[in-house]
């Protein structure tokens, strides 16, 4: 299955940087994370593990990052939102480092987005700021191609006014890739939306 081929490139990836006991915990994350998220799909159909997949591949492939601690969490970023996970588990299994970040990036349904992203600024030694906006960026290219038009306005505006500013601040090419797909979004919602208008004419 392509998440298969996608988890296997990235282990062939970290396996030269990393030593055998930290290769062994990238696999365990995973293995956990295809867990939590077995029967869920994404908007464009595919298994949901190969969001975390691609967000972990984004650490290594664009950002050159190497971390154990960093590649986990991205696997792990959205168990305890999406299943029964708990950070006690997360604890448990992986360590309060990886834990804390997990916890930081888990919307809770009572936080808004901008304090969630504060939170996660104010935390910036964790690391969680950087997975954080490999995350959006994964979801921004996702939503680029998405039929769902409130869906593409939505993307577009939260990443205008809190991603951006979060990037600017963070890391630079994160900053360029996320105005990019900002960017291919916007035209792609301005063809549906011509589209649309066009069959009610």
């Amino acid at each position: 299955m392509d998440y298969v081929q996608k988890f296997e490139y990235l282990i062939e990836r970290v396996t030269p940087q990393l030593g055998a006991e930290q290769v062994a915990q990238v696999y365990r994350a995973y293995e956990v994370a295809h867990e939590a998220h077995s029967g869920q799909t994404r908007d464009e159909g595919t298994a949901y593990i190969v969001h975390p997949i691609r967000v972990a591949v984004s650490l290594v492939d664009e950002l050159n990052l190497y971390s154990p601690k960093l590649i986990c969490s991205a696997l792990l970023h959205d168990v305890i939102e999406d299943s029964d996970i708990t950070r006690d588990d997360v604890t448990e299994m992986f360590g309060e480092q990886i834990a804390e970040i997990v916890w930081l990036l888990t919307k809770l349904e009572d936080v808004g987005l901008a304090e969630y992203l504060a939170r996660i600024e104010a935390a910036a030694y964790t690391g969680a700021p950087i997975v954080k906006l490999c995350d959006r960026l994964d979801n921004l290219r996702s939503v680029a191609h998405t039929p769902k038009l409130e869906k593409k306005h939505r993307y577009i505006r939260t990443t205008e006014q809190l991603y951006l500013p979060l990037a600017a601040r963070t890391n630079q090419y994160l900053h360029d890739e996320l105005r990019h797909w900002v960017e291919e979004a916007r035209a792609d919602l301005m063809r549906l939306e011509a589209m649309r208008e066009g069959g009610h004419t």
